[in-house]
């Protein structure tokens, strides 16, 4: 399975609330990405990693629960 096959089964999986951060951080991640900028070094692409499992195990917080943190 490549990398964008298990992106997709990944989100196919998710709740929609869950959908909408990983959007989020995907769009967010898309638009820091450019020709300009330095690359992901092994530790920040094993922290993806991290974070991205942690998503697929459900193991996040809602965006409003992580707003009202933020904003508190």
């Amino acid at each position: 399975m490549t990398t964008r096959e298990t992106l997709h089964h990944l989100v196919d999986e998710l709740p929609d609330i869950q959908a909408e951060v990983a959007r989020i951080w995907l769009e967010d991640s898309r638009d820091a990405a450019d020709n300009d900028g330095l690359a992901l070094d092994a530790g920040a692409c094993e922290s993806l990693d991290r974070g991205l499992a942690e998503v697929a195990a459900g193991r996040v917080k809602t965006l409003a629960h992580y707003e009202r943190e933020r904003n508190s």
